[in-house]
């Protein structure tokens, strides 16, 4: 069969474009969550990066408009919306500066596509403090570099985007010699195999093309997929604000309004108009009413977990908290130290840019103090202040036993005191923190050798050192070992998990009573499912 050349992109075909990636990253998404370097029971960096682009497609394919301008730009909103971890928040950073570039086109040519594909790396090399190479950044570069070089000459955009997944495979396979975990691990960048899926999606599935199947196979190492589903409904988002200095009247505005959602509220005059609308896009209906006056009071809450009726909700203190927590019983422990909104997540199961906006929008407090509480969630923590009225402090607290100094240090604070992340941080006794966990599979991390299903201690980076493997013949013993790796401590908390039950962990607690007796050792239930135990030692 000949293939279709296709010389003009607009809004339609990069929508289908985007239909195309994210259906081959999700068909390998179990490929991509097994290119982990640490041997955790899940991986989930397929996982994230295939609902970042799910988002996206969803937000594409709702636009009527064949302008890519209009299109690109509901993609990149669906991406940042949706992202999910570290490779979500860079995807969702790509779409963002994709539809830039094309801000002002209804449709373009191959050296169009490059120029956009080399912004929007940009844009997430830019999102990052510090950008790592050996990472999906060095080969989203080969690829819109191998872009330039095919659209000087090439039209058709099945022969550039081939380059592209060519160069973007080679620059895959170089990844493990810039990063010495990977090479140490034998494992390629997990999110630069999920951007070299979803770049041959849309190649293996334009008109003409038959082949379904990756030409980059990579054997998976678990038998088991992912399968949760996220739900999609129409206009999910109860949105509710106030304007002031109203330069419109309540009909007008009314009639402006009703295209862009039902169940439409609007009250009042005189300068002074409350609005309630249930709509999928609350952030351009929020723009709109800023052409028009000040916003106040903006509350977007998921319908799914939350119904809210038309009321402007007075503040009820100066300062709230949300907190990213991993398990039930963390839960409790968040809402027992002043946490007013925790959101489950962590490890295999980081929340969306959307989770953490509705979690701090329940919050009736100006202030915010979002704890993501994983290295993970922080990227999409710092997306959350542009799009909510609150003023949002992000803690960027790496690990849950963090979060919870955190929300000491807050507790001891006054209530209208607004601390620095840099001071709640600097005030943590933690000296080491880590899990116990079975392996995912077998691997050899920093001279640790460690088998699949075997017992292992995973001990969080901190004060510089690396994240680092314990061994041991049981709990008890790795918790030992990640005791006298901390050296003087002066209280042991041991959270179990919910494949534990609580005279598991009282029996590796005694145990390492009995072994320090002037050490303090609390024992709580954490409800994580990723881990048997989390452990936090304070000096």
């Amino acid at each position: 069969m000949t293939a279709v050349r296709i010389t003009k992109c607009d809004g339609k075909t990069f929508a289908d474009f985007i239909v195309a990636g994210t259906y081959f990253l999700r068909k390998y998404r179990s490929v991509v969550n097994d290119l982990n370097v640490f041997p955790v029971p899940d991986g989930d960096t397929g996982t994230n990066m295939f609902f970042t682009v799910r988002s996206a497609m969803i937000e594409a394919c709702k636009v009527k408009s064949r302008e890519i301008k209009v299109v690109a730009a509901a993609a990149a909103q669906g991406a940042l919306m949706g992202a999910r971890g570290n490779s979500g928040v860079i995807i969702s950073q790509m779409f963002r500066g994709f539809a830039h570039a094309v801000r002002h086109k209804a449709a373009i040519e191959t050296i169009d596509f490059a120029t956009a594909l080399d912004e929007g790396v940009q844009a997430a090399r830019q999102a990052l403090l510090k950008p790592v190479e050996g990472t999906i950044l060095s080969v989203a570069s080969a690829a819109a570099n191998a872009a330039f070089k095919s659209a000087v000459s090439e039209k058709d955009f099945y022969s550039v985007v081939h380059a592209v997944v060519s160069a973007a495979n080679e620059a895959l396979e170089k990844t493990p010699d810039q990063l010495a975990v990977l090479k140490e691990a034998n494992v390629v960048d997990a999110g630069g195999q999920g951007f070299v899926y979803f770049m041959e999606g849309v190649v293996r599935m334009l008109p003409g093309r038959a082949p379904y199947t990756t030409a980059f196979p990579r054997k998976p190492i678990r038998a088991a997929t992912f399968t949760t589903r996220q739900k999609v409904d129409v206009n999910r988002y109860c949105t509710e604000f106030v304007l002031t200095d109203a330069t419109i009247d309540a009909d007008s505005f009314r009639a402006l309004l009703l295209p862009q959602g039902d169940s439409l509220i609007v009250a009042g005059g005189e300068g002074t108009i409350r609005v309630h609308i249930h709509t999928d896009f609350p952030q351009r209906v929020a723009d709109s009413a800023r052409e028009h006056g000040v916003v106040s009071k903006l509350k977007i809450d998921n319908m799914e977990e939350q119904h809210n009726v038309l009321v402007v909700d007075r503040e009820a203190k100066p300062r709230g908290i949300v907190a990213v927590v991993p398990g039930e019983g963390f839960v409790k422990i968040a809402k027992e130290l002043g946490a007013d909104v925790s959101v489950l997540g962590g490890a295999t199961m980081n929340p969306s840019v959307k989770d953490l906006l509705v979690a701090v929008n329940k919050v009736l407090a100006p202030v915010v103090y979002l704890l993501p509480n994983d290295k993970n969630v922080i990227l999409s923590a710092r997306e959350v202040g542009a799009l909510t009225d609150r003023k949002v402090v992000v803690v960027p607290t790496r690990t849950i036993p963090d979060g919870i100094a955190a929300l000491f240090a807050l507790v001891n604070t006054a209530a209208d005191a607004q601390p620095a992340p840099e001071e709640l941080l600097a005030e943590s006794t933690v000296a080491v923190s880590g899990s116990i966990f079975a392996a995912g599979r077998d691997a050899s991390i920093g001279g640790v050798a460690v088998k699949q299903h075997q017992l292992v201690g995973a001990v969080d980076a901190r004060d510089g050192r690396p994240e680092r493997l314990i061994d041991g013949d049981d709990a008890a013993g790795i918790a030992l070992a990640m005791l006298r790796d901390a050296g003087d401590a002066s209280l042991l908390s041991l959270y179990y998990g919910a494949n534990r039950k609580l005279k598991d962990a009282e029996a590796v607690a005694e145990t390492v009573r009995a072994a320090n007796p002037q050490l303090a050792v609390e024992v709580y239930y954490g409800g994580q499912a990723s881990s048997d135990y989390v452990i936090s030692i304070e000096r």
